[in-house]
């Protein structure tokens, strides 16, 4: 019975709190907390074991299908954006960019990290070490949105570098979440004793297939149904079904449910109605997916994980700033690439935090649970400094664009 409460509760919090994460004409860091929802992280965390403990490890454990869900809907809705359509009226520089971009970020990451965990951590196994360490360079990579939408009511008219940035802080994740698919599959601890490559390679090929064939069958079964209900529920059965599988099986539901968002909307032409319709069910999920997340955080903090946010942010920041003037001359870009347009991309937001959260979910050991806390924390100094970072690059920028 403690579950059906606590899931009572969860649906009146996402219920009243949906109401307040709405757009605040600014950018101070107070709005944005309450923007972003990293909040809802906080409430959790006070709701759960070291707080009221409602939220309990035992209700946890009866809720866990919740955070798959969670997980799947994040997943999806990232995916979707992914029209062939909207891909292709941008230059394909600009997806050049972005790969580089979450290139240099994930290697410098990945160096500085190895050698730290190296050095404060005793880590027996070398694929423990070098998972962990693949898992902080792909989540340094991973950028929201967010934080430009709300701030675009700062610019008078919005130029080359917002779109810009919209542009890569909206795909770049897709490196990240693509490589966390492959962590997972090679990554697989029941699979370590022999022929790893063939079996990561079978296990990301499934994960892979699967979601694409899951998007087709959600596409026909949509088709003829003009019914804005019937969609909402069909989608949900199917993320449901998807999100859960792949967390059964050890993989990544962010990733699956992806690739099925990335499938169905090139599939269907009913995107102008199904927008409003994923943004109606997004605030509430999300907030109940934020809560969880800060109930299961079991927060860690010494002298060791202090220094691997530390060397995470200052490492993820230059390796946003230094190669941007680098990075034009390669690609030949058509304006300037200043080194403080880096720091537009400094914001996890909520694709982030899934991302943090879904290594934990799916491996249960003390080194993922100091990976989530140093994730977790740097996510949340990130995205409260971004709105400042925001305004000494790419409003400034801006202005001076249209001067």
């Amino acid at each position: 019975m403690n579950a059906i409460y606590a899931f009572g509760l969860l649906i009146l919090l996402a219920f009243l709190g949906s109401r307040f994460i709405v757009r605040r004409r600014s950018l101070s860091p107070l709005h944005y907390i309450f923007l972003s929802g990293l909040v809802y992280i906080f409430l959790g965390m006070y709701l759960g074991k070291v707080g009221l403990n409602i939220l309990s490890p035992q209700v946890l454990n009866e809720l866990t299908p919740l955070l798959s869900l969670g997980l799947g809907w994040i997943g999806f809705l990232f995916g979707f954006q992914f029209e062939g359509k909207y891909l292709r009226r941008f230059s394909k520089k600009y997806i050049g960019l972005s790969f580089l971009k979450s290139s240099f970020v994930f290697f410098l990451v990945y160096v500085v990290i190895f050698f730290l965990v190296r050095k404060l951590y005793f880590v027996q196994s070398p694929f423990l070490l070098y998972g962990i360490v693949l898992a902080f360079g792909l989540l340094a990579t991973v950028n929201s949105p967010t934080l430009l939408s709300a701030a675009s009511f700062a610019l008078s008219s919005k130029g080359d570098y917002y779109y810009l940035a919209r542009f890569l802080t909206s795909v770049s994740g897709f490196w990240g979440i693509l490589g966390l698919a492959l962590l997972f599959s090679f990554w697989h601890f029941p699979f370590f004793d022999s022929r790893i490559i063939l079996k990561g390679s079978v296990l990301f090929l499934i994960s892979t297939i699967v979601p694409i064939i899951f998007g087709y069958l959600f596409y026909l079964s949509t088709k003829k149904r003009t019914s804005e209900q019937d969609i909402l529920v069909y989608l949900l059965g199917f993320i449901f079904f998807v999100s859960g599988a792949a967390f059964y099986f050890n993989l990544s539901p962010l990733y699956v449910s992806m690739v099925m968002g990335i499938t169905y909307s090139n599939l269907t032409k009913i995107h102008e109605r199904l927008y409003p319709l994923l943004l109606s069910v997004e605030k509430p999920l999300y907030i109940v997916f934020l809560i969880l997340i800060g109930a299961i955080w079991e927060f860690k903090f010494d002298i060791n994980i202090a220094i691997l946010i530390l060397a995470f942010l200052c490492s993820r920041a230059l390796g946003y700033v230094l190669p941007m003037r680098t990075f034009r001359f390669l690609l030949g870009f058509p304006f300037p690439l200043p080194h403080l347009f880096g720091f537009s991309f400094l914001s996890f937001g909520g694709i982030g935090i899934a991302f943090a959260v879904s290594l934990k979910l799916a491996y249960a050991m003390e080194l993922t649970e100091i990976f989530l806390s140093v994730a977790m924390i740097s996510i949340i100094v990130s995205d409260l400094l971004s709105p400042w970072f925001l305004k000494v690059s790419l409003l400034r920028l801006d202005s001076k664009e249209h001067e």
